[in-house]
């Protein structure tokens, strides 16, 4: 059984620094951890949350929910205005997938000038409060990440590609957990 892990990177520039980390998460994943994979999911399209547009969503709210659902676990990595996504896959009414969070394993990584770790701690109570299951060891938080990655994507800390690696493995471990109990 495969692991299919949702990325979600928060900064929809196109030389964000949260997507070049979700990117090589994927090929973190790819080359290390046996029996999973990162899709990465494109919500640059998502119009503002709207609770008014709950009836009849756009349908790149319903790609959003049905990418989720599709996904066993999710690997969020912000800053940014990553809320928006998640206001819109957490909401219970849109589309025939229902609640696509709740249960779901799901981890933070993140790169940031400054503020990177108090990001991670209001965004980690937010998913509690959608019942996810957060991973929150090893705690993966950038900052100046201009700095932080090779001309090829790799990071120049092979410590923190090792705990990325250790956290996706976490991630898949937790899953296949949840997956035998419920």
């Amino acid at each position: 059984m495969e692991c299919r892990i949702a990325g979600i990177y928060g900064s929809l520039r196109r030389d964000s620094c949260n997507k070049k980390l979700i990117l090589r998460a994927q090929q973190l994943c790819a080359e290390h951890v046996p029996k999973a994979r990162i899709d990465i999911i494109d919500w640059s399209q998502l119009p503002v949350f709207n609770q008014d547009l709950e009836e009849d969503p756009p349908n790149s709210v319903l790609k959003l929910k049905e990418e989720i659902g599709n996904c066993d676990a999710i690997l969020f990595s912000t800053p940014g205005p990553l809320k928006n996504a998640i206001d819109w896959a957490s909401r219970t009414r849109i589309g025939n997938r229902g609640d696509v969070l709740s249960k779901k394993p799901v981890a933070v990584i993140s790169t940031c000038s400054s503020g990177t770790g108090s990001v991670q701690t209001v965004l980690n109570q937010i998913l509690i409060a959608l019942n996810m299951i957060t991973v929150d060891t090893p705690s993966i938080m950038l900052s100046g990440a201009y700095k932080t990655f090779q001309e090829d994507g790799s990071l120049k800390s092979k410590e923190i590609e090792e705990k990325i690696v250790k956290l996706l493995n976490d991630l898949v471990i937790l899953n296949k957990r949840l997956k035998d109990k419920f």
